[in-house]
């Protein structure tokens, strides 16, 4: 929670900066960006880079469409420092599922979730002719939305109903821009999670086919971390 205002605090102080200065080198940069959501960790979910190749190590493309997505829109205001640096605070907000086709099985507990992104980017700024590539990295709060365990092959399970991750994120921005023309620009963009954000929990279960059965500990262990990759579409102004 600290981390996240604390970003809302650095973007309003840059914003009230560069008013108070009257600085006319400040754009501001609309972007959409759509790619890929995964999760890596020993607790990665069911669907990840690792099921494109079954046991016997063949290739299985069909499960590329299984694949996570993530969308999302945001609005970063680029303060130049010099010919070749600039700072860009911004927020943004996002959709991302770890299976695209996936959440939409019956029975499926596909990792879904919004997020509110709060970010500060140093970017360098490379002049090709009348072009630019723009090279940027920085830090990346995010505040996720609730995502709760689904089980309903047996609605017993301890886990239903229970909260999978933290809703505090928190990781590095990289992206490589490429501006064409006065306005518009792509390039490539990533969200790098540093956080565990899987929630631990040592449960009690007693299956509902065996109600007279002893009960058993359910844990949920392991690390997850969030990532994305995602092409970047925008216009700056």
């Amino acid at each position: 929670m600290k981390r996240f205002f604390l970003s809302i605090v650095i973007l309003l102080f840059c914003v009230s900066y560069v008013e108070a200065q009257d600085i006319k080198k400040v754009e501001s940069n609309l972007m959409i960006n759509s790619g890929t959501f995964f999760e890596t960790g020993s607790y990665s979910g069911n669907y990840n880079w690792g099921t494109l190749f079954s046991s016997t190590n063949s290739f299985r493309p069909w499960y590329l469409l299984f694949g996570g997505h993530v969308t999302r829109l945001s609005y970063g205001l680029d303060i130049r420092m010099s010919d070749r640096w600039s700072l860009m605070p911004g927020v943004g907000a996002r959709v991302q599922t770890a299976s695209l086709l996936g959440m939409f099985a019956v029975g499926g507990d596909i990792d879904v979730m919004a997020a509110a992104d709060a970010f500060c980017v140093l970017r360098y700024h490379i002049p090709v002719g009348e072009d630019q590539i723009i090279i940027g990295l920085g830090p990346d709060v995010s505040f996720l939305s609730k995502d709760k365990y689904y089980i309903d092959a047996d609605p017993a399970d301890p886990r239903n109903g229970k909260q999978k991750f933290y809703r505090f994120d928190y990781g590095i921005q990289p992206s490589v821009t490429f501006r064409t023309g006065k306005h518009w620009q792509w390039g490539l963009e990533a969200n790098i999670g540093l956080r565990n954000m899987r929630i631990p929990y040592e449960l009690s279960y007693t299956p509902s086919w065996r109600p007279d059965a002893e009960p058993a500990q359910v844990s949920v262990k392991g690390y997850t971390y969030l990532q994305t990759i995602s092409l970047t579409c925008g216009f700056n102004f």
